[in-house]
Parts: structure tokens; sequence; C-alpha cells
């Protein structure tokens, strides 16, 4: 297994005198109307790759001493703005760069680092892309969009197919923190360093990933979170302006990070390494394996995560676990 890097974290960070990042005057000829942008709504797929571009913005995040840059794109009609956790975490000030070449700000509404997915509002309504699809197949055409290296490469499309599926990468921060992601989308079309948080699209214009990792040993060698993990996280903000992710206390891998090591977990499920208040609370422990969680089956990691992300602070969920080959439950309420 190679070793992944977040983007922003191999990318170097640049001053806005550098990638000339001010303000400018706004470009009349890019349609910035509040619109779903798709094949729907689009004379041919040229035309909707052009288009799709009023949808995404480049993200410049202020620093104490530099500037970082990344990528993200509208999923709604209300300015809502998806990104990558890394591209925000840490920072101060974000500046959002749009397509008719003016800017605006942001504000961060939500993030999970695990999952490397934050939320933004954007001071204006722009184009939002079509999510409305969880179908990813294996040698279909993608497009990434995104602000490669700098801002002067802001709106940039590039083109690949989509090489596999369910990949299972090993990150690790500056901090030196290692983290798994699961159930990634690899994919061939170039990206870089600024990328980060920027949609990839299929052929009909609808998101289906949102770019976070590339390998930096290799070529062609990217990979993009599932959409549903955005659309989730979308779909509790509205639910609750002030949510924020709930903490169910287990620690643990499945058969795919169990390979990555060279182990061996002929189950389905999510085995349990260690756990926190509220799991130990209710009796989990190290050695059961997790199968299903609030009424959702858990194959993989990713799977507990969807799950604990579709519940809320104080709910209680039922957790079914395996221990010594029994079956049994637990209680949980995630704090």
């Amino acid at each position: 297994m190679k070793r992944v890097f977040a983007f922003s974290m191999i990318a170097v960070a640049v001053l806005c005198g550098i990638t000339g990042c001010g303000e400018q005057t706004a470009d009349e000829s890019v349609d910035m109307s509040v619109r779903m942008l798709s094949t729907a709504t689009s004379a041919d797929a040229g035309q909707m790759l052009a288009d799709a571009r009023a949808a995404v913005v480049g993200i410049s995040v202020d620093y104490p001493d530099s500037y970082s840059i990344g990528s993200g794109f509208a999923i709604s009609g209300d300015g809502l703005i998806l990104t990558n956790n890394h591209v925000v975490e840490g920072g101060g000030v974000i500046t959002l760069y749009y397509a008719d070449k003016t800017t605006g700000s942001a504000k961060l509404l939500w993030t999970d680092a695990g999952l490397d997915v934050a939320v933004l509002q954007a001071d204006r309504q722009i184009p939002y892309l079509d999510t409305n699809t969880t179908e990813v197949s294996i040698g279909e055409p993608v497009y990434a969009l995104g602000t490669p290296l700098t801002l002067e490469f802001k709106h940039t499309i590039t083109h690949g197919i989509v090489s596999a599926l369910n990949r299972t990468l090993e990150s690790q921060s500056f901090s030196g923190q290692t983290s798994f992601m699961q159930s990634l989308i690899q994919h061939d079309a170039a990206i870089n360093p600024g990328n980060s948080g920027g949609p990839l699209i299929n052929a009909a214009g609808q998101v289906v990933g949102i770019n976070t990792l590339k390998a930096t040993e290799g070529e062609g060698l990217g990979f993009a979170v599932p959409i549903e993990i955005g659309k989730i996280a979308v779909e509790k903000l509205a639910q609750n302006p002030n949510f924020t992710s709930a903490y169910l206390g287990v620690f643990g891998f499945d058969s795919d990070i169990a390979l990555a090591y060279g182990e061996t977990l002929s189950s389905n499920g999510v085995y349990v390494v260690s756990t926190d208040s509220p799991a130990s609370d209710a009796g989990i422990s190290k050695g059961d394996l997790i199968v299903r969680v609030a009424g959702r089956e858990i194959v993989n990691l990713l799977d507990l995560k969807k799950a604990v992300l579709s519940s809320d602070h104080g709910e209680a969920v039922l957790v079914e676990y395996i221990r010594n080959g029994e079956t049994r439950q637990a209680l949980v309420t995630l704090k």
C-alpha cells in the first residue's frame, strides 16, 4: 500500500501577491444565475463542462504567515459549498474565488476530520452541481474541476476514467497523525495540490466524489470521497444549523484495513480495537465485531462512520455486535 497525503499537506502555501488573487471586475460573460447544472441544462457535454465551472470555487485560507489554496463546489441553491476538512482546518479568514472573477467570503458551518469533509456557507448564491447519483462504474469517464497549484489555474478541468472503487488508503497529517480513508473512488484525471475539495463529476455532470487525495509516488493515482458523505452532512445541517458530528467511541478496523496490514478478517463489520465512552459505558469492548448500528448494516468502517454521521448527539442507537460467536445488542447514547 502506498502512503498518500492530503493535497494541502503537500502543497506549498502561497501569498496572494504571487498568485494574483486580488478582487477583479465581474466577467459578465459567465452566467452565475442560480440553477442546477448538468447535461440536462446544457446543449452538449462540452457546454456542460464549461457551465459547471460556475458552480466551482477556488478557496484560499488565511494562516498567520501564509495562505493555503484549495477548491470547493456549490451543492445547493442557497450557497452551501462542499470542500475537504484539510483545506480549511485550523485556518482563519476563508476567501472564495468565483468563476466570474469576483471574490467573496465564506463561513465554516461544519467539518469532520475523519471523513475529510467540510461545509461552507458562501456569501452569495451561485449555480450548483447535480448530486443526485451514487452510481459509479469502473471505466466510466470522469472530470476533475478545481484549482491546481495556484489561483492562476482556478477552474481547471481535467479528464480521466474511474480506475477502481472501494479503495482504502492511509493518510498522514503534518502533525504525524495517521488515519484511514475508505470506499474511495480511484481515478486518473490529473489532479495536483490545490484540487482538494473540488468535484469529480461524470459525463452527465453529476458529482460522484470530492477530490481529496493524491498518491505521492506514481502518476494518475487520484482519489475522491464518495459524494454521499457530503450529502448526509448537508441534509443534517438543513435539519439543524448547529449540527455537529456525534461520537460513538469506537476505534477499530474492517477487512480492507486488515488486508492492508497483512491480516485477515473474514467477516464483514468493524473489529473493535479499543473503546471510549459512550461505547464502553454500554458494554462494547475490544474484540467485538460491530455488524449493525441504528438499523444500518455495517460492512466496513465507512458504513460505521455514515451511521454515526446520520445520528445526533444524545440519541440512543442500537448497536448489534458479535462476541465469541454470539450476537449481542447494546443501546449506546451518542455524545
